[in-house]
């Protein structure tokens, strides 16, 4: 306790029953959830009867380390991850009860974003109207966030997810399989229908400790909710000021109403922040003044207030890059300060090509932390398909991936004449009956029955992953095949790809080794077990992108705000800190979402120790666009002084402009820019005069909401109207073709009497 500064003992010390630890960025929320686990087992708690739940796996790792440096095998038995971890753990051992077989699979996103784009085909649905990735959100938020079960726009992505769910959840079940969402759904669900099994864990938990609580959905609120109702012990760690994923369902409301939901709760506050310089705390802190709904903190610092803050204001983002780049050298990058201690923080990640060329230009290293996690590169997925196979010979999805990975000659013509059916779903069974029954003949038959042989000889290896993973490599000839494409290929892009999943197979065995070491010293559990290899897998496939970053690498870290949460830097950079980027036009209305986009700035101010940059354009160009329009400073930053930022350049706003040649329906449809359109088009000094409101009624059938007909474009529903007479146009979003502005006089457009989708919604 000696090294616990006063807030930080109070909170340790708190009492049995809830209590809320509001801990402000760089407080020490870590030393405070590993203190109060070694306070409750010198109490005499059981290791076994604590719950601690973070937000990603690097978060538990770190947990896990601290505890066993302080106990070694006295912090045994302590279930320490994340909640889909947790969660995942749980359907394990009452797979019966939550109606799964015991063996189920965790698909990752990439194979879900698989299932999902087979079940718009299958439904004659665009991908280009209505994006995978979106669609599958939609699915998911729908089972994590019951209030989100009302009806949906028509022909929304919202929509379209509810047309596919039941297919995509067919899909998932006919291969064994759960997706992330099911992971938190499935207990709640499993918890409600047997309050025996909720009775045997609400006694097994004791205490639960819950980190970044801002960040909960409702089911994960819920889940705490529930395992606690028999004692109402909760220990949340969370700061309101850092709830930045309300757009991925966290529910910043979870830790604001605390108090609320979790009766006779307590409330301590660790104020004291030991990361950041006095200056970046004081801008850190005026940025958060402005905001709505918070609970009060004070931040301070015993820290020197070294260097002032640059707010610098360049020409376009190619100047803005190399000019942000040239201060964090000058600030000692590079140099004193190591580039794996440097950071430049973006809002969309179209911002990352200037950096990447500013940095190329002056010879810095530097990764992008964006998009693809480890696992849900193709060779990892590929050797983990395999894996998948050895424990699951059944798993159908898992045997179509690899079957023709190396290539065998087994394409999906081909695994559609074995399975007479979706060549997705093609088993090791089929592939037996197939060759018994002559249905495959020659060089593809031979390939096949060698493949099977391979896979029963694995079986049987009796090896760790780290073994097992090396085993696959040689004996399917899939190390064989990837360096044969190194070597050989005539593409410069393939033989780089090939070195790449060399790479990325060579750290698949080392993360497969290290979690051996880790699981039998942590877990006493045999690395050569059954159930060794499936916790790898379901490890693997629960990691995300901030456990993946490379603090060793050396070099320059280019990455969203997003990304950045949980991390810190000596010196940071953060360009676009202007109208339409920080915040985003399209939360300009929202208080809600406008106070997300205050709380995004804050989380990337308070990631930097010692030096921070700011910055923003003047203009602002599209990738592949020859037009740029003009924007202006962040109003997160409008009224501050020089005693808390020193501005460089010219801040003056510029002449708002629509660019020349601007195709408003072709480039706001793009959704990288339609927020900075957005802004950019808007002019808040001119204030236009709102026409009166036109009753529906006096418009017939085409007002604003009627559903239409259009003999080339199909249905539709017109979203506004403008003009009068002859001139009178209307805007229509097509169920297929998209967005249409016609006019009205010579559009062959009618009133549509039946609904959407063959009278599922009808028209009202």
């Amino acid at each position: 306790m000696e090294n616990l500064n006063p807030q930080q003992k109070e909170a340790v010390l708190a009492p049995p029953g809830a209590n809320l630890v509001l801990a402000g960025a760089g407080s020490g929320k870590t030393r405070v959830l590993v203190h109060r686990v070694l306070r409750l087992l010198a109490e005499g708690l059981a290791p076994n009867r604590i719950l601690a739940i973070t937000f990603t796996n690097k978060a538990a790792g770190e947990m896990r380390e601290r505890l066993f440096a302080s106990l070694e095998e006295g912090a045994r038995g302590i279930w320490v991850g994340t909640f889909h971890a947790v969660c995942a753990r749980i359907l394990r051992a009452e797979a019966e009860a939550a109606g799964l077989s015991p063996g189920f699979t965790i698909f990752s996103r990439g194979e879900c974003l698989t299932l999902v784009k087979r079940c718009m085909a299958a439904a004659n649905i665009s991908e280009e109207r209505y994006p995978p990735r979106s669609v599958l959100d939609q699915v998911g938020r729908r089972k994590t966030s019951p209030a989100e079960d009302s009806e949906p726009a028509p022909f929304s992505v919202d929509a379209t997810a509810l047309k596919i769910t039941p297919a995509y959840e067919r899909a998932l079940r006919d291969v064994g399989a759960v997706d992330f969402d099911d992971l938190l759904a499935r207990p709640l669900q499993m918890f409600r229908r047997h309050p025996e099994v909720l009775r045997k864990y609400q006694e097994r938990f004791e205490e639960i400790l819950v980190d970044e609580y801002q960040d909960t959905n409702p089911a994960q609120d819920e889940l705490v909710a529930l395992l606690s109702r028999a004692h109402g012990r909760v220990f949340a760690v969370g700061d309101d000021d850092q709830g930045i994923y309300g757009w991925r369902g966290a529910r910043v409301e979870n830790i604001l109403g605390f108090e609320r939901r979790f009766a006779g709760a307590r409330v301590f506050r660790l104020e004291e922040n030991y990361r950041s310089s006095g200056a970046i705390l004081g801008l850190a802190s005026r940025i958060m003044g402005g905001a709505g709904a918070r609970l009060e903190k004070r931040l301070f610092t015993r820290k020197a207030a070294g260097e002032a803050v640059c707010y610098l204001a360049a020409a376009n983002a190619e100047e803005e890059a190399e000019a942000v780049i040239k201060r964090l050298i000058e600030s000692g990058a590079g140099g004193e300060i190591p580039w794996g201690e440097a950071a430049v923080f973006y809002r969309i990640n179209t911002q990352s090509r200037a950096l990447e060329e500013a940095a190329r230009r002056r010879g810095i290293p530097y990764q992008v932390v964006k998009g693809q996690r480890f696992f849900d590169r193709a060779e990892v997925q590929d050797l983990a398909a395999y894996l998948r196979l050895l424990i699951r010979p059944d798993d159908g999805a898992a045997f179509s991936r690899v079957v023709n990975r190396p290539p065998r000659g087994l394409g999906p013509e081909r695994l559609k004449a074995i399975a007479r059916e979706d060549a997705s779903g093609v088993t090791t069974a089929d592939a037996e009956a197939a060759l018994n029954e002559g249905r495959l003949r020659g060089n593809a038959a031979e390939n096949l029955r060698l493949l099977l042989d391979t896979l029963k000889a694995l079986t049987s290896f009796r090896a760790g992953p780290a073994r097992l993973i090396e085993a696959i490599l040689d004996r399917t000839g899939y190390r064989a095949w990837v360096e044969g494409a190194m070597r050989g290929s005539a593409s410069v892009e393939r033989r780089r790809a090939a070195a790449r999943a060399i790479e990325g197979a060579q750290e698949f065995v080392a993360a497969a080794r290290a979690f051996e070491e880790r699981i039998q010293e942590e877990e006493g559990v045999s690395p050569e077990s059954d159930e060794a290899k499936t916790l790898f897998l379901e490890e693997l496939a629960l990691m995300g992108e901030a456990d993946e970053l490379s603090g060793e690498s050396g070099a320059l870290s280019l990455m969203t705000l997003h990304a950045a949460k949980g991390l810190e830097f000596a010196a940071v950079g953060v360009v676009g800190v202007q109208e339409g980027l920080v915040p985003l036009g399209r939360s300009k209305d929202d208080p809600a979402s406008l106070d997300e986009e205050r709380r995004l700035l804050y989380v990337g101010v308070t990631r930097a120790k010692k030096f921070l940059c700011l910055s923003w354009a003047r203009e602002r160009r599209p990738d592949g666009k020859k037009e740029s329009w003009a924007t202006r400073p962040s109003r997160f930053l409008e009224g501050l002084g020089p005693e808390l930022i020193k501005k460089v350049g010219d801040h003056a706003p510029a002449q708002r402009r629509a660019p020349r040649g601007f195709d408003s329906r072709r480039d706001a449809g793009d959704s990288r820019y339609a927020d900075i359109l957005a802004e950019a088009k808007a002019a808040p000094h001119q204030k236009e005069k709102s026409a009166p409101a036109i009753p529906p009624a006096a418009l017939g059938p085409f007002a604003p909401g009627a559903r239409v007909k259009h003999k080339k474009f199909g249905l539709g529903v017109i979203r506004s109207r403008e003009g009068t007479g002859d001139r009178t146009t209307v805007s229509v979003e097509f169920e297929k073709a998209g967005p249409r502005k016609l006019v009205l006089k010579y559009a062959p457009l009618s009133p549509a009497d039946e609904g959407v989708d063959g009278g599922e919604n009808r028209a009202v």
